[in-house]
């Protein structure tokens, strides 16, 4: 392996890193902040640290799409849901339910040590070579996701937009204050 190479796998090795780290740490601190704004601003980070490691993988329409719809839209939503709810809270890390989120915290650390030594071993592993073959002509594209999308993964696309559609009524309910005699203000 020449120079050049090794500098470049070297640089690649150390973006992964510092990104898998961002992905985690934003996790790790979303799970651990008692105040909702706190922990949805860690999810951002998350978000983005994902977007990152997308680009990292050629998949830039993955990319976009997740600093234009989850960090952007759905962390959009987030907040407006957190300021509607108005869940006042002042120490920044909750104490309750340590153990668990101890117990959460292995498991993921477990959860990541196996997908980093299962992707060590298959990149250890000599590349066939017919795993070599360039990918199609429009991969990754727009107009072959949105193929996909509505052809394939209709019924998935369909089932997380419902979700979606329950999560808003939802929150919306949870924004909808009673009155004293009981019945629903606006």
């Amino acid at each position: 392996m020449n120079l050049a190479t090794h500098t470049a796998t070297l640089a690649e090795t150390i973006v992964f890193a510092v990104l898998s780290a961002g992905v985690l740490l934003g996790g790790l601190l979303t799970i651990t902040r008692r105040n909702p704004v706190s922990a949805v601003m860690a999810l951002v980070l998350t978000f983005a640290a994902l977007a990152g490691l997308f680009a990292t993988l050629s998949a830039h329409f993955l990319a976009v799409l997740q600093v234009l719809v989850y960090a952007g839209a759905i962390m959009v939503l987030f907040v407006f849901v957190v300021m509607m709810v108005n869940h006042e809270e002042t120490t920044p890390i909750a104490r309750q339910g340590l153990i668990t989120r101890a117990v959460g915290v292995l498991a993921a650390g477990t959860v990541f040590y196996r997908a980093a030594w299962l992707v060590a071993r298959e990149r250890a592993m000599p590349l066939l070579a017919a795993s070599e073959t360039p990918p199609v002509k429009d991969f990754g594209t727009v107009s072959a996701v949105g193929a996909l999308l509505f052809s394939d993964f209709l019924f998935p696309f369909e089932a997380i937009s419902l979700l979606l559609l329950v999560a808003i009524i939802g929150g919306v309910m949870l924004t909808r204050h009673f009155r004293e005699d009981g019945s629903r203000g606006s």
